[in-house]
């Protein structure tokens, strides 16, 4: 099955691209080769913008340096240099396209149907990864090649740490973050997974039970909209949910039944979320200017969109209390309590009149 993943490059300009003799002599490809013409005309349709991250040029009040990249260099029925075949990309991420990593230069195997769901620079993430992790969210970004956010790092990250549950072919975890340091590594890498943990912050534990809630609604086929009005959230924000929610892998069984494993929390079948065009990928995965804040640092629950200074705190066991205990020995508030149960009955409504 297919898995439609938001994407941060516009799909024209993430085709495959040959490598010319430049490139295997270690140079990239940044040059370009249209006449001063074209390359303003091809600016102008594209308002100044790369069409990769946003960024815009002097002339549109932005500082990028812009190119004119061939989408491909040899193209079926037009000439290289038509303007259907060139778009507009910013300096770091013409150079990027040009360099990316391959399926191939993946640590671990990389199947069709992974990549169905993943993106080039998430190959680069697991090199990284292999190379120097554990590591946090903000060192991750600070490594990679392109100058992606933290939010969008910890978005991919989501992804790789839930590939297994997205992909019915793949029965092993790839990535894994420590529940206790909030290092992202490799399965072999990490000592406390973070996968199926049960936290002993309320607002962290709310978090966890809404993006399953959320996850198995949306499989169940219930209406995104729907969703969102019940829950009070953004169309955005459900479709982190949905990422985060397979990523943890939340026993929702366990808090319902006063802390005791149910034999089984996810549904039989994979079956993947919705997901966002690529227009709706394109906001998402936007390619802010990297922060040098990492909210990811012990004890902060992740939160996408709220200031680092406001994020929750999130307990790492450190005290030695048990976190999966939290839900059965009467530290969830009853408003927690009513609160989730609102959600799922409002969500069992809507499942119900469909």
């Amino acid at each position: 099955m297919t898995d439609s993943e938001s994407r941060s490059h516009d799909e024209a300009s993430t085709k495959s691209t040959k490598k010319n003799a430049a490139e295997k002599n270690g140079h990239c490809e940044c040059h370009e080769t249209v006449d001063p013409e074209t390359r303003e005309d091809v600016l102008n349709d594209y308002s100044h913008r790369c069409q990769a991250c946003g960024r815009c040029g002097p002339k549109k009040g932005g500082l990028a340096t812009l190119h004119v990249h061939h989408i491909e260099r040899d193209p079926d029925g037009m000439g290289e240099h038509d303007k259907e075949n060139l778009t507009v990309l910013c300096r770091p991420c013409h150079s990027w396209l040009h360099q990316q990593s391959t399926p191939a230069d993946s640590p671990v195997e990389i199947t069709d149907e992974d990549r169905s769901v993943l993106l080039p620079q998430d190959i680069e993430v697991l090199q990284f990864l292999a190379a120097n992790g554990p590591l946090r969210t903000g060192e991750i970004a600070s490594g990679l090649t392109l100058e992606l956010s933290v939010s969008a790092i910890r978005e991919r990250l989501w992804v790789l740490m839930g590939l297994d549950n997205r992909v019915e072919s793949r029965d092993q975890q790839i990535v894994d973050k420590d529940v206790e340091t909030g290092e992202w590594g490799l399965t072999e890498q990490i000592e406390n997974s973070a996968r199926g943990h049960i936290p002993d912050d309320q607002q962290l534990l709310l978090q966890r039970m809404e993006d399953e809630q959320v996850r198995q609604a949306l499989e169940r086929g219930c209406d995104r909209s729907a969703v969102t009005d019940v829950l009070g959230i953004s169309r955005r924000t459900t479709f982190n949910k949905v990422k985060r929610a397979y990523a943890y892998d939340f026993p929702l069984g366990a808090f319902s039944r006063g802390g005791r494993p149910a034999e089984d929390t996810r549904t039989e079948q994979k079956v993947p979320a919705e997901e966002p065009s690529t227009s709706e990928g394109d906001e998402q995965q936007s390619h802010d200017t990297v922060t040098g804040q990492d909210d990811e640092s012990l004890g902060r629950s992740e939160t996408w969109g709220t200031p680092e200074s406001e994020s929750e705190v999130q307990s790492g066991g450190a005290d030695g209390h048990r976190p999966d205990q939290a839900a059965s020995d009467g530290g969830v508030s009853n408003e927690l309590r009513e609160h989730l149960q609102q959600a799922i009955d409002a969500l069992q409504e809507v499942d119900e009149a469909l």
